[in-house]
């Protein structure tokens, strides 16, 4: 069986289960927590649980796969029951510093927080303070608040430090597996949709400058199942940089497919009824998580510009700002 059936088979198996059962149980529906701890040495387990977060996205879905794909990399090296832990996201904004973020339905389960300097904190979920965030796209946000001082932690940091890229790494695959799912589903949606609205007694999508639109949209979708595809072939000896470039284009690419697909639908997509700001929020809220595509798309800029690591950049660029 090729690669691609594979995929294709895994996707609509987990598009299946996220569609019947709500929250957490359709994880389990999945065996994901089993398949989790494979993501790094099995090549079909790997498959199989970010296709569980595409069509998570697909869906619009509320489990805790994300956080509990970022944890995988730490909950391996304590040696944490497989379903029991997922990880706080921290997130720092201009105005609001420092929040952890999680995603999902975490009760009954052991919250990761990872601090640079400070090492990897366990911490009981009812030990933490959960606010929800209000945001439209079916997912539950809480930001949590934890008090860390006098802990010891669980994992030093000479210890972490060592796993904290690989965790980022396949929590930036997650999250723009999440987002890949959510702007294919609403590009679909907004295709079905111009074949059956009319205007001049011919459907919309018969119009040159819509099928334009709905076509960029659909190949911007494609651009980010293609660097996914390649996160998962390569996630055991990635690139420089590469988890920040398919979250990058992730982010970017998954808003401008929502644009797109909003200015198929029309009035209509503006409307609380509809279902298009549920798909938009939440790749909204995904791409402000583990650096925005626009704060990685400047990163890797300077990286470029001072590195001259990538053999596509050119040369004479690279002259030019040496000079």
């Amino acid at each position: 069986m090729s690669v691609g059936v594979q995929d294709d088979e895994f996707l609509g198996a987990a598009v299946r289960a996220m569609a019947a059962e709500q929250g957490g149980d359709a994880l389990e529906a999945l065996t994901w927590w089993d398949l989790l701890p494979g993501v790094d040495q099995d090549d079909v387990a790997a498959a199989a649980v970010v296709a569980a977060l595409r069509a998570q996205g697909r869906e619009l879905a509320d489990t805790p796969a994300l956080g509990g794909l970022l944890a995988q990399p730490f909950a391996a090296a304590l040696d944490l029951e497989g379903d029991g832990c997922v990880a706080a996201i921290a997130r720092t904004s201009r105005s609001g510093g420092l929040r952890w973020v999680l995603t999902g339905d975490v009760a009954g389960r052991q919250i990761l927080f990872d601090v640079p300097g400070r090492g990897t904190h366990v911490v009981d979920e009812g030990d933490v303070e959960q606010v929800l965030v209000e945001v439209p796209g079916r997912l539950r946000v809480a930001e949590v608040g934890v008090d860390l001082d006098g802990r010891t932690p669980e994992l030093p940091d000479e210890v972490a430090d060592g796993l904290r890229a690989r965790a980022t790494y396949l929590g930036r695959l997650g999250a723009a597996a999440e987002m890949l799912g959510a702007a294919e589903r609403v590009v679909a949606l907004a295709t079905e949709y111009a074949t059956v609205r009319e205007q001049f007694g011919r459907p919309i999508g018969t119009f040159q400058a819509l099928r334009h639109l709905l076509a960029w949209g659909t190949t911007e979708c494609v651009a980010v199942e293609a660097v996914v595809r390649r996160a998962v072939d390569v996630r055991d000896e990635p690139p420089p940089h590469f988890g920040e470039a398919v979250k990058a284009l992730a982010g970017r690419n998954g808003r401008r497919a929502c644009e797109r697909a909003l200015q198929a639908f029309g009035g209509i997509g503006f409307t609380a009824e509809h279902d298009h700001h549920h798909f938009h929020s939440r790749v909204l809220v995904l791409d402000s998580l583990l650096g925005s595509s626009a704060e990685l798309t400047h990163g890797l800029g300077g990286w470029l510009r001072t590195s001259g690591a990538d053999p596509q950049y050119p040369a004479a660029i690279l002259a030019e700002a040496a000079g």
